[in-house]
């Protein structure tokens, strides 16, 4: 179950783990849960916010930011926090 994910995204909204740490693990365990089959096994709501915070992810850059689409670690931070509020898991 994709509750890994969720963990993990509010361990870096803790600033528990750094933003490249967060995003490394992070797309290793959605690929790792996309191939086993897992992430098609989620509630809906749980599907949302996790494929929400890939999309975040996606967007994050440790380099300057050149187009409004990117987030640094203080804006994945804060979108991360928002998406995991949206759909009450924290």
């Amino acid at each position: 179950m994709s509750l890994k994910l969720i963990a993990l995204a509010k361990s870096y909204t803790e600033a528990k783990i750094s933003a490249d740490i967060f995003e490394s693990h992070f797309l290793s365990l959605w690929r790792a849960e996309a191939s086993s089959g897992e992430l098609a096994k989620d509630e809906h709501k749980l599907g949302l916010c996790t494929s929400e915070i890939f999309s975040l992810v996606d967007c994050y850059t440790p380099y300057i930011i050149e187009r409004e689409s990117e987030l640094d670690a203080p804006s994945l931070s804060k979108e991360i926090k928002i998406s995991l509020e949206k759909y009450g898991f924290i």
